[in-house]
């Protein structure tokens, strides 16, 4: 895949003129502002709920069977054992003998008991016999000519090819090439907060408490793989703790509980613990690349030719777009999905983004070097026209000018002494855009009012986001502002993923909010003397706009309504959100060369998003990116053993991720555009961070940097492996 296939900005319609966003940054009350979290009380408190949190009466927990190989034939299940166990009251069978599971934690079975102890001792009894069968525990061993097939398919899938321009004269033209092999490796998406569900049925009605970044589309799965009307099922998520695209699908350890509920006649709760995290929720795939470029005398690159291949696991695709943002007149590029017997892939934060990132950012290092160029200057020559959403040009000047990058030494610290120092830059891209949302708002006679949408805060902050946008657009304070979200009953909202959700709603909430400012002007106009028109709302006030001195206090106003309270609907319109975002980062890292230890000291994050909602959250979500993206470069890894296809790592103690002290100082810059409506910004400031940092690393050591994850040992490998190739001490 080349560059995403921009997304269309629809027209806008005769709500988006009437209640656009309309006034400048420096003029508005809330919006752009840092309002704190509503529920930031609730959750160092211990006040808010999360699924786990969830206890009903009677309730059962259930545990899942799963298989300890990556590859079996089931040859028979017996639960004679667990039956008997003190506390079991049912078990199920999911998958049938004659069946084959296809990876390490495959789900097998489950058993519900009385309590969580006593349905995990349970699983331990339930006995499966099993055909060990030939399995891939790597992308090299599935990829062998004369490998076994496992995969009905076959191991591989050949994606088709794609060619732009024509790539001999692309490489006729070029006064250097290179040569090279990139990769990345598979990272689990560890949330805080581990894959949970409660299912309880009442008659034909089903309600499910689930940790889910999409209560309606987790309804819509639950209803068709029961077999049951969707109108039957009802999702809750009140708060949850993390998804990163992980808690899209509605799969096992939903549907376990909820069949197991409606046999047994109790409610059932199914916890994952960290080994099942780590091998079936989900994963981002690998990446491999190799590469032949070639680049101009002046800078300008005129070829690029990839073969690429990566796994997503037992029959998933692990696709990435390549090259990345920057601009080959003539490439081609030509895919291999490899299938390897381990857990499947699930769309983790900017999915492919990051690999493409990295495999086409060190290279564009590396042709500097062969020119003889300043790498920020070669990205300058060789980026797409600057556009609202492909501003990269300019974040790279100013970013530069911030981070100090004309004291940038060339490629190599030289340096004395073992701890070295140096510099890498990086661009992102993203959509960013959502086209799915509804909300209601409710105003009350007493002056509180109440703001609904069915869509979930896996942690961005919606519930916060849903009183600026209604407060700004009705002028009421904050605390008159309820929020009502996660929950599947309320107005239908997309899923939290793709950075879809705050472009999906937000539209919907101020159409909403509008109509009923509207419909408050409308009721209390004659009390001010004016035409409903002629009224505006802001500061907790209702007031004429030619004479601001003629108003009435929010609450007073409001106290007019009588008894009967204003409603208003509100669904997703264009003209209110956009799509695109573009956006560049700086890092500085010391690396020691005696221990191959890497220290980020400093990342600079410049980022566009469109309207800056709350400027608070906003840069939450670049500080959480640049540190998911810190572990993909330089912690976490899911490592495999080859001889048994096993996960030796599938717990919080081998499986890195960063502490407080890896953490550097995170300068965040937003680029605030509020004629472009509402972005999303969680996945764009996650992609850039991890090959800025690798190409700060090959600053530092003038050593090539070609894979991931820098742990200390592939970093000593580097230097050695450059230094016995006579490319001399880092």
């Amino acid at each position: 895949m080349q560059q995403p296939t921009p997304q269309p900005t629809p027209q806008p319609t005769e709500n988006a003129t009437k209640y656009a966003w309309t006034v400048p940054p420096d003029r508005t009350r809330v919006i752009g502002t840092s309002v704190p979290r509503v529920d930031g009380p609730d959750k160092v408190s211990g006040r808010a709920k999360y699924t786990y949190d969830i206890a009903r009466p009677g309730m059962l927990h259930a545990r899942a069977v799963r298989s300890p190989h990556p590859h079996a034939r089931i040859v028979s299940i017996d639960f004679s054992a667990a039956k008997a166990a003190p506390g079991v009251r049912g078990v199920l069978t999911w998958k049938d003998p004659g069946t084959e599971v296809m990876y390490q934690g495959d789900v097998v079975a489950a058993v519900a008991a009385d309590t969580e102890p006593q349905a995990r001792d349970a699983a331990r009894l339930v006995r499966v016999e099993y055909e060990v069968l030939p399995f891939f525990s790597s992308e090299a061993a599935a990829m062998q000519p004369d490998a076994p097939v496992v995969f009905p398919n076959g191991n591989t899938q050949a994606g088709q090819t794609q060619e732009t321009g024509d790539l001999a004269a692309g490489f006729a033209a070029a006064a250097h090439t290179l040569e090279a092999t990139y990769s990345t490796h598979v990272i689990t998406h560890v949330c805080l907060e581990s894959h949970c569900s409660v299912c309880e049925w009442n008659g034909d009605q089903l309600t499910a408490w689930v940790s889910t970044q999409g209560v309606h589309a987790s309804k819509q799965q639950i209803a068709g793989a029961l077999k049951i009307d969707q109108a039957n099922v009802r999702v809750i998520c009140q708060y949850m703790g993390g998804g990163f695209g992980s808690k899209v699908t509605a799969d096992a350890p939903i549907i376990i509980p909820a069949r197991m509920s409606k046999d047994l006649g109790a409610p059932v709760k199914m916890v994952l613990d960290r080994k099942e995290e780590h091998l079936d929720s989900g994963n981002r795939p690998s990446a491999f690349a190799r590469v032949r470029a070639g680049v101009s005398a002046d800078g300008m690159l005129t070829a690029f030719d990839g073969v690429t291949w990566g796994t997503g696991g037992a029959g998933q695709g692990a696709n990435f777009p390549l090259p990345y943002i920057y601009q080959f007149p003539n490439r081609r590029r030509a895919h291999t999905n490899v299938y390897i017997n381990t857990g499947l892939q699930r769309p983790m934060r900017a999915p492919g983004h990051p690999q493409g990132c990295f495999v086409t950012e060190m290279l564009l290092d590396e042709l500097a070097d062969l020119v003889g160029l300043d790498p920020l200057e070669l990205r300058l020559k060789n980026l797409p026209p600057t556009a609202p959403d492909a501003m990269w040009a300019e974040y790279y000047r100013m970013g530069a000018k911030q981070f100090g990058w004309d004291r940038r030494h060339p490629t190599g610290d030289r340096n004395p002494g073992p701890i070295k120092t140096g510099m890498g830059v990086s661009a992102n891209q993203w959509g960013g855009g959502g086209r799915a949302g509804a909300a209601h708002v409710r105003i009350q006679p007493d002056g509180s009012v109440l703001v609904q949408c069915g869509s979930q805060d896996l942690g961005t902050g919606t519930r916060t986001l849903l009183p600026v946008i209604a407060g700004e657009t009705l002028g009421a304070p904050l605390d008159a502002i309820r929020a009502e979200i996660g929950d599947s009953n309320l107005p239908f909202a997309g899923v939290s993923g793709g950075s879809t959700a705050t472009p999906g709603i937000a539209p919907a909430i101020r159409i909403a909010s509008g109509r009923a400012r509207d419909a408050l002007f409308a009721r209390v106009a004659s009390a001010l003397d004016a035409a409903p028109e002629e009224l505006a709302a802001g500061d907790g006030r209702i007031f004429v706009k030619a004479a601001p001195e003629r108003s009435l206090a929010w609450r007073a106003a409001c106290k007019l309504l009588g008894q009967e309270p204003i409603t208003a609907d509100g669904q997703w319109e264009p003209g209110f959100s956009s799509v695109n975002t573009s956006g560049v980062q700086f890092a500085e890292v010391t690396v020691d060369t005696e221990t191959g230890i890497v220290k980020v000291t400093r990342i600079l994050a410049i980022q566009d998003c469109g309207l800056v909602l709350d400027r608070l959250l906003a840069e939450s979500q670049v500080y959480g990116g640049v540190i998911g993206s810190l572990n993909f470069a330089l912690f976490e890894d899911r490592t495999l053993d080859p001889r048994t296809g096993v996960m030796l790592n599938p717990n919080m103690e081998h499986y890195l991720l960063a502490g407080m002290t890896d953490v550097p100082q995170i300068d965040v810059v937003l680029m605030d555009m509020p004629e472009r409506g509402v972005i999303g910004i969680g996945e764009p400031p996650t992609v850039s961070t991890a090959s800025a940092i690798a190409n700060a690393v090959r600053n530092a050591l003038g050593v090539p940097i070609r894979s991931l994850p820098l742990h200390p040992h592939r970093v000593l490998a580097a230097i050695d492996a450059h230094t016995n190739s006579g490319g001399g001490p880092a």
